[in-house]
């Protein structure tokens, strides 16, 4: 993040708002790479610009950069005098035009998501849906996920294939992650925080294939969710987002038990 908070200019929600067009209407002309590889060396000296295309916003470009093993994206006007970073929102819906731009341009391959499921450490759940789950035992937004997740995949919703990604912030967290794989502990070894003097060379060896693919990938942090097509989504999802993206419908309405005592008066 330090990456953006040092260009010249930022974006925010108010300016983007005032500036939205429909894409039809769009006519940037955009600078060419070769105009602005130069600037943007002196700014970042390790950023190599790549492709630059018009956005929905008139008279602004988006740049892809490579940063952190993922694409990301930063704008530049037309001129090609001015950089800008943060996230064009569509003010009417609420879109966020960057998030959705760079979860594609990140998106992951067949192959990939072949690699994922080698690298599962359990599964959960024999639902149609399929989601992987990048998790860590001592992460504290996991575990709300989790119970979610669990939710799901017990009505027959979801399958659910769980990576682990110890973070190094997390002491200990790795080995938990190896204990409860070779002591064959899945969702419960997870949920009470499982560890053992168990440190198998198959476990050692998934736990850090997992880390080395997935910080390929681009993928740092805990939680993430990775759909079926690929997309990855780094953070919490709240269950009514969730449910959205996979296209299941929503959750049904809790029902409030009353009291036989208060139901008599």
């Amino acid at each position: 993040m330090r990456f953006f908070q040092r260009l010249i200019v930022c974006f925010t929600m108010l300016s983007v708002g005032c500036f939205m067009a429909d894409a039809a209407q769009v006519s940037a002309q955009c600078p060419t790479l070769d105009k602005i590889k130069d600037p943007l060396k002196k700014l970042f000296s390790n950023v190599e610009p790549g492709a630059i295309q018009p956005t929905e916003v008139k008279g602004i470009c988006q740049v892809q950069v490579k940063l952190g093993g993922q694409i990301r994206l930063l704008y530049v006007d037309g001129s090609g005098e001015y950089f800008l970073a943060g996230n064009l929102v569509e003010a009417k819906s609420g879109r966020n035009l960057t998030m959705e731009a760079t979860q594609l341009l990140n998106r992951l391959g067949p192959e990939d998501l072949r690699q994922l499921e080698a690298l599962t450490a359990f599964t959960l759940g024999k639902g149609d849906k399929v989601l992987y789950f990048v998790t860590d035992p001592q992460c504290p937004y996991c575990k709300q996920a989790e119970a979610v997740l669990k939710k799901m995949a017990e009505k027959g919703e979801l399958t659910v294939r769980f990576i682990f990604f110890p973070l190094p912030s997390h002491k200990g967290a790795k080995e938990q992650c190896i204990s409860i794989l070779c002591d064959k502990k899945g969702l419960e070894g997870l949920e009470k925080g499982y560890k053992s003097e168990n440190q198998c060379a198959e476990g050692v060896k998934k736990v850090e294939e997992s880390l080395a693919f997935l910080q390929k990938k681009g993928i740092s942090s805990t939680p993430t969710f990775i759909f079926s097509d690929g997309i990855v989504h780094p953070g919490l999802l709240p269950e009514e987002a969730l449910r959205q993206r996979l296209g299941l419908p929503p959750a049904a309405p809790k029902t409030e038990t009353k009291n036989p005592a208060q139901s008599k008066k």
